[in-house]
């Protein structure tokens, strides 16, 4: 929720937000789609949801998974 604030209370028109986060089994959750409207005038990037058991217990596919994320967003 704290996010929330931060998007309300500064103007990220012009800029490119990616979302991304760990979660236990709810995935973005919608968040890409509220960060749009929280964010009206932004590009929202393909966002990125890792499973924290994952990031803990299977670094190496994460890292290769967080990777392949980058390159397909151009980076």
């Amino acid at each position: 929720m704290i996010m929330y604030t931060v998007f309300e209370n500064n103007d990220f028109s012009g800029k490119k937000l990616v979302p991304f986060s760990t979660h236990e089994g709810s995935g973005l959750s919608g968040f890409d789609r509220k960060l749009a409207s929280a964010c009206p005038g932004c590009e929202i990037l393909k966002g990125l949801a890792v499973r924290g058991n994952d990031a803990q217990n299977k670094q190496d596919d994460v890292r290769e998974a967080v990777n392949d994320w980058l390159v397909g967003l151009g980076y």
